[in-house]
């Protein structure tokens, strides 16, 4: 299911909502993130950010990181956040990627998005499936958690799949 989802700049108003959602957040490390939120709505450094807009209010963000040095030219490593609970589910991430993956193959000249999750995600495991990535394998012990160091399923879809 993939809902209609407006990708756009975040709004100042919108600034604290989405710091809010990080925990652990504090000094530097909040003025930090603000500083890449006041920049969203197209490249900063290596990302691409934006808010996620949902029948008529902010749900979440997508982005898309990429870096010539640690990630080969025109390949996008996309992410995305859906602030609230309740708005989980709903199709909004699965919009708010299509959206990413239209701009990223259409207007930036990627030839390669990949996205990754937690391999006991089956909702965002369903979501790249549906939205045509292929499951390209499992990175073991890659992402940090309270509970040690989790595996990662790692997704990816080309222009040619497109």
């Amino acid at each position: 299911m993939r809902a209609p989802v407006r990708l756009r700049a975040y709004r100042p108003e919108e600034y604290d909502v989405a710091l809010d959602y990080v925990t652990g957040l504090a000094g530097a490390a909040r003025e930090q993130r603000r500083e890449r939120l006041r920049a969203s709505g197209g490249r900063y450094f290596t990302e691409i950010l934006f808010a996620a807009e949902a029948e008529g209010r902010l749900v979440g963000e997508v982005q898309a990181r990429f870096n010539g040095n640690l990630i080969p030219p025109n390949v996008y490593e996309v992410g995305i956040e859906i602030f609230r609970t309740e708005d989980r589910g709903k199709g909004f991430g699965s919009g708010a990627i299509w959206e990413l993956m239209r701009l990223l193959f259409d207007e930036e000249g990627a030839e390669r998005v990949q996205g990754s999750t937690d391999v006991e995600n089956p909702a965002m495991r369903g979501a790249f499936e549906a939205l045509g990535f292929t499951f390209e394998g499992v990175m073991r012990g890659f992402m940090p958690s309270s509970e040690g160091q989790r595996d990662y399923a790692m997704y990816g879809i080309t222009r040619e799949d497109w």
